[in-house]
């Protein structure tokens, strides 16, 4: 879900995501005058108070008292001054559309979550004041601050649940570590047997992928009509010029936040090589509509939008097969019959289901309903998959029959689909992986998955070095997002990706078989870039991805 980064970055600070972020965020959720004057550290039997007065003089002057020293000393604040400037920052969003997410599904189990660390004075989760304190607090002419949720929290005491905190951490650092062990494992494997059975020097006889094709190529932008939405939306059309057949068609579906001009830089590089390019974009998760929530104009996603994008795809099909049946201009132009698909987070599972995954209403019946009082997880994407149990208990299969190869960056499946919907795709299918992707996890989204899968000709791509956001245009539509959660400059992936995407294609839409010769980690790590590493297996099963790292 390439998650608004404005929102995203809002989220994360007011409902600390990230542990640090929830202790920090809970020693400001008090109050020096009508509310909370102090909050208490509980670990085992022991409790240390520290008064409001003195994160208050922090936050004016700057001063730190001894005892705030050592909480900082013991959180590792390297940035005390920073610490300050997020203390009194506003974040930028309206009171509307703070009260709408704070009364969303998803912000209850977020505030549900984070209350089981941030307690109430007599020990109970602190989900209500948390809520109360950021709803009046975002009402202010400042608006909402950190500072501004400690003068509002409605309760004399805060207090911390420590042994929680550091049981959390502990778990958290035992899953980052057996994640990277499995990467390394499976990447040295890989390695390993790429030793033992190389080949001579392969001699290619084809374009390379990496660089701009022959064709130029027109941008033309429609619009087309699902019933499922309350208004059109806007298609944008890359065609190659002066080609003697009708052009396949790749259609690319954008994540959470972003919109069609994220991957103009891919459609650039598959239409200058004969393919059409469309670029739906979905409007109730694009950028726009992002920003429009952010500032009270707009109501934020729903559920339906699980099923709106799936059928965006298939809709502007439709429109294009009508089209090139009615149209001179369009008669001939295009191939309709043998589709190609490419999404990144929530396009990934647009891309999944149109490959023919089927909703699991059973796994979301079973695991959603109490997630608000599961154990806080670094898998964020697992809180917008239970969204998605009101659209799969009434549908599960989107598969487009026209799509004939798909491949999915980023994508989250664990819940949404699970082993038995991934089982049902068909058709070849790429699913590319950031190994430090914290929002769709690698492991638990993409490896395990990858191992459901049991039809042939499908990759798995492991990206070393990329986090969910490595493949986004910088200067394309998506929400600003802070540069440390970007990580390595995306400039240096976008070459893998397009090398990838195209070798992909022509094996599996134009059937080229000399592409096999392209798509393997041996050459496309001839890419360069020390920043990201590629490795491609063809094949992983549960067994070898337990053997990556035995269970004691």
């Amino acid at each position: 879900m390439a998650v608004a980064g404005k929102w995203f970055s809002s989220v994360w600070q007011i409902f600390g995501v990230g542990l640090s972020s929830a202790i920090l965020s809970a020693i400001a959720s008090v109050s020096p005058a009508h509310s909370a004057e102090e909050m208490i550290i509980s670990y085992g039997i022991a409790n240390t108070s520290i008064s409001i007065a003195e994160l208050e003089k922090f936050v004016e002057s700057g001063e730190s008292t001894p005892l705030l020293f050592v909480y900082g000393y013991l959180l590792n604040i390297e940035d005390p001054e920073g610490l300050r400037r997020g203390l009194k920052s506003p974040f930028e969003a309206s009171p509307w559309s703070i009260d709408r997410f704070l009364n969303s599904p998803t912000g209850e189990t977020i505030l549900r979550r984070m209350g089981r660390v941030v307690n109430t004075g007599d020990g109970e989760n602190g989900y209500m004041a948390l809520k109360t304190a950021i709803a009046q607090a975002s009402k202010r002419p400042e608006g909402l601050t950190i500072m501004g949720i400690l003068q509002e929290f409605p309760d004399p005491q805060i207090r911390i649940d420590l042994d929680f905190s550091i049981d959390l951490i502990n778990e958290t650092t035992q899953v980052l570590f057996r994640d990277q062990t499995i990467i390394e494992q499976i990447s040295q494997q890989r390695s390993a047997e790429n030793s033992a059975n190389r080949r001579p020097q392969q001699r290619f006889t084809i374009p390379n992928p990496r660089t701009m094709g022959p064709y130029s190529w027109t941008e033309a932008e429609v619009v087309f009509f699902n019933p499922n939405r309350d208004r059109p939306s806007p298609l944008f059309l890359y065609l190659p010029e002066n080609i003697d057949r009708p052009a396949p068609l790749i259609i690319i579906s954008h994540g959470l936040g972003s919109d069609p001009k994220t991957f103009s830089y891919l459609a650039e590089h598959l239409a200058s090589h004969g393919f059409a390019v469309a670029i739906p974009e979905h409007i109730a998760t694009s950028a726009n509509r992002f920003e429009g929530f952010l500032q009270g104009f707009e109501e934020p996603p729903n559920p339906s939008e699980f099923a709106a994008r799936p059928t965006d795809i298939s809709y502007l099909l439709d429109l294009l097969e009508q089209k090139s049946a009615s149209d001179p201009f369009w008669r001939e132009r295009l191939d309709l019959q043998n589709v190609g698909v490419v999404g990144q987070s929530f396009g990934g599972y647009t891309v999944l289901a149109l490959a023919g995954a089927k909703l699991n209403p059973q796994i979301l019946s079973q695991y959603c309903p109490d997630l608000p009082n599961r154990r806080i997880t670094l898998n964020l994407s697992i809180i917008l998959q239970c969204r998605a149990l009101e659209v799969a208990l009434e549908r599960q299969n989107f598969r487009d029959p026209r799509i004939k190869a798909a491949i999915a960056i980023n994508p989250f499946s664990s819940l949404v689909f699970g082993e038995r919907g991934m089982a049902a795709i068909n058709i070849p299918v790429a699913i590319v992986s950031g190994t430090n992707d914290y929002i769709t996890p690698a492991i638990a989204e993409q490896i395990e998955p990858f191992t459901w899968l049991t039809n042939s000709d499908n990759i798995l791509v492991l990206f070393e070095g990329g986090t969910h956001f490595s493949f986004l245009q910088e200067e394309g539509g998506q929400l600003p997002i802070p540069p440390e959660i970007i990580g390595p400059d995306p400039n240096f992936a976008y070459p893998y990706l397009k090398a990838l995407s195209l070798t992909f294609f022509n094996l599996h839409i134009r059937r080229e078989l000399d592409n096999r010769n392209y798509l393997n980690d041996a050459y496309l790590n001839t890419i360069g870039s020390s920043l990201f590493q590629m490795t491609i297996l063809e094949e992983l099963t549960p067994e070898q991805l337990q053997r990556a790292f035995p269970q004691p």
